[in-house]
Order: C-alpha cells, then structure tokens, then sequence
C-alpha cells in the first residue's frame, strides 16, 4: 500500500518535471521525435525499477539488428506491457496505440511529439490511415510495435490476432520481430498495492515474410500464415516462461 502511494505520488511529479524539461528542450533538438523516445524509455526504466522495484530478466538481444527496421509483434497482458517495451529494448520504435491514450496529460503529449501512431480501431478509415502512416515509419527505418490481440488478454492463451501487423510486414516485406512479456500484470495487484517482481522479456527469431507465398499462396493465405507463425511461437515461449515462475 505504501509503495503503490509513493509510486502515484513520485511518480505523478516525476512525470511532470520530467515532461516539462522534455518540452522545454524540444525546439532546440534536431531529431525531436528520437529525443522524446528516448526520454521516455529513461521515464519508464524509473518508474519501473525504482518506484516498483521490477527485476528485468531480458533474453534475446542479439536478434536484434540495430541497422534495420522491424515490426515488433507482442502479447499484451498488463497497461505496464508499453513502459517494460520502452525500457527494455534497446533501438528506436514507436508504438501505435490507441488514440484516447493521446488525451492523457504529459504522457499523451510525450506520445504525440515521439511521433506514436493513434489509431481507432473501431472506424475503418482512421485505422487504414494508421496504418499507412505506419508503413511510412517503417521505410524512413523506424520500427513499430504492434500488440496483434488489440487488447489486453491477462489469460494463459493468446487471445485472437488481428490482419493489420501481417498485411503491413506482407505489404512492405519487414520483417517481424515477435516479443515475449511474462509477469507485467503481476506487479499491480490493485491500483495502490504493488508487488515487486521479476519481468521476462523475450526477443525471438525475426519472421522474413519474404520466405512466405511461394507456389501461388494469395496475400490473405500468407497474412493467415504469418499471423499463426507470431502467435505460435509467441506462446510457446510465454508458456515456457509462465511455467518457471510457477
């Protein structure tokens, strides 16, 4: 209880200098949308493992081609999945998320200048020129994240993927790097309890889409075969880490 306090309170002022000292700065910073990037990772690496004294356990590193852009397709099981992705992996992405997050003082604000994508899954139009803002940060070299399920889903199984983040990889041929979280909806047992814990994060083998469609495969079979590749192995790997902590 009392350090679910001491987040909300630190954390809530610590938001507030560190955002205000991110805006003031911004005009006099050249690649302003990597400069807020990067102040939000060192934002949630605070608020996480001093505030909520969260262990990281992060595998799979090498994977990661810091020359090249992905599209980082991940299970969401927790609201703290974004601040564990900001502070955990180590290259330039922005997330597309949901537009009523943009709303939030200070932490939509920061979103919005770190160039994140808003998207309104509910209105097909907003949700086609996300994603085609999106494809336009993936060929200036940037990655995306994507949470595929569309929602949190804090069971043992995936939930349902959607289209959207395998259309894109077919569509502009990246290739996509499936992340793996495992105990983020642990750390908040209610909004003022917080647990320390141990955090998985695992970065696995990217998927080249290139190496689907071949004999004649239609756009949609090869989407279908991409999105069940992520999510099978996705949670195979969140099985594997949900067993050692049990």
């Amino acid at each position: 209880m009392i350090r679910g306090l001491f987040y909300w309170f630190i954390g809530s002022l610590a938001s507030f200098l560190w955002g205000s000292i991110l805006f003031i700065t911004s005009p006099f910073i050249r690649r302003r949308e990597e400069f807020f990037h990067n102040g939000v990772r060192l934002w949630a690496t605070f608020l996480l493992r001093i505030l909520c004294g969260v262990r990281f356990d992060v595998q799979g590193l090498e994977n990661l081609d810091k020359g090249r852009s992905y599209i980082i397709v991940s299970n969401h099981r927790s609201y703290t999945d974004i601040l564990v992705g900001n502070a955990t992996l180590p290259i330039q992405f922005r997330w597309l998320a949901k537009k009523s997050l943009f709303k939030i003082p200070i932490i939509g604000w920061a979103m919005h200048f770190a160039g994140y994508i808003p998207i309104v899954r509910e209105r097909a139009v907003s949700a086609s020129r996300s994603l085609q803002r999106t494809a336009n940060v993936l060929r200036s070299g940037i990655s995306v994240w994507i949470f595929p399920e569309g929602t949190r889903t804090p069971e043992l199984k995936l939930g349902a993927f959607k289209r959207g983040a395998f259309r894109l990889a077919r569509e502009t041929g990246t290739p996509l790097l499936p992340v793996v979280f495992s105990g983020t909806d642990k750390i908040f047992i209610k909004p003022y309890r917080i647990k320390p814990q141990e955090v998985r994060v695992r970065v696995l083998q990217p998927i080249n889409p290139q190496e689907y469609g071949q004999d004649g495969v239609n756009e949609r079979a090869v989407e279908g075969q991409l999105m069940e590749t992520a999510r099978e192995i996705i949670q195979r790997s969140y099985d594997a880490c949900a067993s050692r902590s049990s």
